[in-house]
């Protein structure tokens, strides 16, 4: 089924694809949220026969809006295609983005320091009022467009993102 969706949602011919999870010790930190509220009397681990699943339905409300907000957010993709870039969040995606090549007037790739700059990754504001969309990492392509705004777009290979959008960008120039 995610299959057919992303094959649905995904443009025709795409020129380059970076698909990021966010860090492990994120969906570690989920899934023991999840874990606790299941099983209360973990950690005191008593005898392993005791340990019997919660029985407060609000435990599992919690724990299905877990899973939810890990299906819709906890991925980043990252799509350059002929008359734009394309980001969005989620397996399911609920947030998507576009910026269209004539848009953009500097691509540049950066460093930046996401939990001083952001205070951490996803879809973020900075400091200096640009837009952060990232999973893990501190490397990202900086987007400034002609009206001026700034978007900072995260990703593990900033080099070839860049270099991705900058030759889109000069073959629709010319």
């Amino acid at each position: 089924m995610t299959k057919m969706i992303d094959t649905a949602l995904k443009p025709a011919m795409t020129i380059y694809r970076e698909d990021q999870l966010f860090a492990p010790w994120v969906y570690l930190l989920l899934g023991m949220i999840a874990l606790n509220l299941l099983f209360p009397q973990i950690p005191p681990l008593r005898n392993i026969n005791e340990i019997r699943p919660s029985s407060d339905p609000a435990t599992y409300v919690v724990i299905s809006v877990i899973a939810l907000i890990t299906a819709c957010m906890m991925k980043m993709t990252t799509d350059v295609v002929p008359d734009g870039i394309n980001v969005s969040f989620g397996w399911l995606p609920i947030y998507h983005t576009r910026i269209r090549m004539d848009e953009i007037k500097i691509v540049e790739p950066v460093t930046y320091r996401p939990m001083i700059d952001t205070l951490g990754w996803g879809i973020r504001r900075s400091w200096k009022g640009e837009t952060v969309l990232s999973a893990r990492g501190n490397r990202a392509v900086r987007i400034t467009r002609l009206n001026g705004s700034v978007l900072l777009i995260g990703s593990q290979k900033n080099d070839e993102l860049a270099a991705a959008i900058e030759s889109t960008r000069r073959a629709l120039m010319i």
